[in-house]
Parts: structure tokens; C-alpha cells; sequence
């Protein structure tokens, strides 16, 4: 019996993660998979050795103030690496950590099948010759990721992006509400604590100055697994006008507009083709120091993919009720804008997409775990490089 050992550092990790593990179990089902991570991971068949509820921070400051912790999950996972007893590693994204385990992983002779490649697009390529000693093979979900790796002499595979699966494709772009109509709105104000307090209270002032523009509009909150509703506090002129939801991405399908913190929930957004406004609010310290390593002019993933602002973006004092609530009502009052941008973001589905990809990267894991070199990408495959 093969076993793996999978370290997510955040929720949308554990979601990509768990599908992953889905497809290991179908096609292995006596493998073994450990893992750093949360619910999803969990449903799927993972054994939680370490909850990750225990340990999702957000931002440098943050990670500071927690080092502790990081530091004490850092050696039992060293040692879980070290006992000769896991027979590949499957590092997902959140690059701090996941990095010098890989490294430690490497040393021992565990091969490493990294799974949702560090932003070193966004920022440090330095760090791609460090990757290229450690990594066996770095499994991609953004296309233009492939060129990257290919380009560092590390083995890549483009696996697709999970969230294609998830998120249904509307028939058509979607159009704006009227002025009287009754539509709803989706508040994502993240999955961490952080940002939850940071963000959500703008953004609910905003709902509220949207209200006076579409007296007829609604608003849904999607709540990451680790936010209760009871600790939220709704302003009493929303009373009645906003309900809680655990199931943010159905949702998607009758939304006519998002608020969403930056994060995985913007391509999901896109991917339903509802236009969105996008903020991004944290610590004074972790923003000054990301500003100067971050070498791309935006932040939400859909605007990377489009290499244009396709949609708005608010970031730190610019994260105001006023400014989100503008942007919202110039969105929702200009259909053919709306319309136009809602096609772009259908567009960018199309890029994505590599048919039955995670099911052969899951068919590669296995391999690796029983002593197989990887193969790299769609090389092998029958596919092409798709580049930027």
C-alpha cells in the first residue's frame, strides 16, 4: 500500500486538493493519503493528521505572529518526511512552507509532485532554480504557468483548472438587471478570520448604498467553512434583505453581481460569467512589503488570465463603501458594459481547460509513489504548449 502525504496551507488548497484525492482513491483505492488540510480533503478520503483550521493565516504579519505554531508543524511534518514511510509528497500552493518541505522531502529521497505552482509569475523567478534541484514534477492549473516551468528546465504538467468541473457554464452572457428589478447580489469576504473583519464591514455599508440605487436588489454572503454567521453583525437597514450561504458557488448561477476579496473566488466568479467587483484589504506591513516583491499590475486572477483590467479592483484605502458601491452601481447601470464584460469572462473558460487532465496527473502520482519517473505535461500526452 502506497502512501502520500499532501500539505495544504488554505481553503482553497484543501478544495483543489480534495479533488485530487478523489481521483488517486478511484483509481488506487488502497493508497494511503495523509495530509495537512480541512473538510474537503477529509471528504474525500484524506486522513487529517493536522486540522487546518489550526493553522490558515493570512499575510506576513500574521504568519509572525503564529510562528510558533508554523514552526512546530514545520518539524512533525520534517519527521513524518523523515521515517522512510511516505512514498510521495504532494506540496498545494501556500509556497512558505511548502517550499522547504519540499526541499527536506527531496534530500530524504521522497519525490515530490508539486500540485498549484507558487505565483512566481507574480513574483521571485529567482526562486525557479532552487525548484528545479527539489521538484519532480510541478503540476499547473493556469496555462501560461507551463511555458514558465518549461522554460526552467523543471518537468510541468498542466493539469486544467479544478474549478471548471465545479462551476457551471452559463448558455450565454448574462445581463444586467433593471433598475426595479429584483436580482441578487454575492458578498465573498473571504476564508480567513482577517479577512473577514477587515472586509466585510465595507462591504456591507456598500450593499446597503447599492440598496438605494436597486431598491429590489438582495444579497447572499458565501462563508468560508471556518466563519460561523453568529459572529457576524448585519446593519439594521439590511435586515431582511441578507441571507447566509455555505453553498457560494451554486449560488453563482442566478447572481447578477459579486463583491469578492481576492482569491480563488474571483476565477470562480469569472467562471460563471458574473461580473464582479474586487477588493483587497491587509496589513499595512504585509502590503508594503508585497507591493515591492509583486511585479504584475493586477491582483484578481481573472485580470491576470485577460492581461486587462476586466474587472474592478480596490486595494487597501481604496476599500471604502463609497468607492465599492460606485463601481457596483456604474456595473449594474450600463448593460451593454455588463453584457460585454460578462463574455470576456465566459471567454477565459476556454484557456483552462485541459480535458480528463486531473484524472492523468492522478494516474502520474501513483507512479511516482511506486518509483516511476514522471512524464512532463501533455508532451507525452499529445499536447501542446499554450503559452502566455
Amino acid at each position: 500500500m502506497k502512501t502520500i502525504l499532501i500539505t495544504c496551507g488554505e481553503t482553497s488548497g484543501d478544495h483543489h486538493a480534495s479533488r485530487l484525492v478523489r481521483e488517486l482513491k478511484e483509481a488506487e483505492p488502497s493508497c494511503r493519503v495523509l495530509a495537512l488540510g480541512g473538510d474537503n480533503l477529509a471528504a474525500a478520503g484524506a486522513e487529517i493528521l493536522f486540522p487546518l483550521e489550526k493553522f490558515a493565516f493570512m499575510g506576513f504579519s500574521e504568519i509572525i505572529t503564529a510562528l510558533p505554531r508554523v514552526l512546530a508543524l514545520e518539524r512533525s511534518l520534517k519527521r513524518l518526511l523523515g521515517r522512510g514511510r511516505v512514498d510521495l509528497f504532494i506540496p498545494v500552493d501556500y509556497p512558505g512552507m511548502n517550499l522547504r518541505l519540499s526541499r527536506y522531502a527531496g534530500k530524504r529521497k521522497v519525490p515530490v509532485l508539486y500540485f498549484i505552482s507558487p505565483q512566481v509569475w507574480a513574483w521571485g523567478r529567482w526562486r525557479l532554480r532552487r525548484m528545479k534541484a527539489h521538484i519532480d514534477l510541478m503540476a499547473v492549473i493556469l496555462p501560461f504557468e507551463e511555458r514558465i516551468y518549461q522554460q526552467a528546465g523543471i518537468p510541468v504538467f498542466f493539469a486544467g483548472h479544478p474549478l471548471l468541473d465545479e462551476v457551471e457554464e452559463p448558455a450565454r452572457p448574462k445581463q444586467a438587471p433593471g433598475r426595479e428589478d429584483a436580482f441578487t447580489v454575492m458578498l465573498f469576504p473571504g476564508s480567513r478570520r482577517q479577512e473577514v473583519d477587515r472586509l466585510l464591514p465595507p462591504l456591507l455599508a456598500a450593499a446597503s448604498l447599492i440598496r438605494r440605487e436597486f431598491p429590489r436588489c438582495r444579497f447572499q454572503i458565501g462563508l468560508a467553512p471556518l466563519i460561523g454567521e453568529e459572529e457576524l453583525s448585519i446593519p439594521a437597514d439590511l435586515a431582511g434583505a441578507v441571507e447566509f450561504t455555505r453553498e457560494g458557488i451554486a449560488g453563482l448561477k442566478s447572481a447578477s453581481l459579486v463583491l469578492a476579496a481576492s482569491g480563488t473566488v474571483t476565477l470562480q466568479t469569472a467562471l460563471s460569467g458574473t461580473p464582479a467587483v474586487v477588493v483587497y484589504r491587509t496589513s499595512p506591513f504585509t502590503y508594503a512589503l508585497g507591493k515591492n516583491l509583486v511585479k504584475i499590475p493586477w491582483i484578481a486572477m481573472p485580470n491576470v488570465l485577460a492581461e486587462k483590467s476586466l474587472l474592478p479592483e480596490l486595494i487597501q484605502n481604496q476599500v471604502v463603501p463609497s468607492r465599492i458601491a460606485a463601481e457596483a452601481v456604474a456595473l449594474l447601470s450600463d448593460p451593454p458594459r455588463y453584457a460585454l464584460v460578462s463574455g470576456e469572462l465566459l471567454a477565459l473558460r476556454r484557456r483552462l481547460d485541459n480535458p480528463g487532465g486531473l484524472n492523468r496527473l492522478a494516474r502520474t502520482a501513483l507512479k511516482m509513489a511506486a518509483g516511476e519517473k514522471p512524464e512532463s505535461s501533455r508532451g507525452e500526452e499529445g499536447g501542446g504548449d499554450r503559452g502566455a
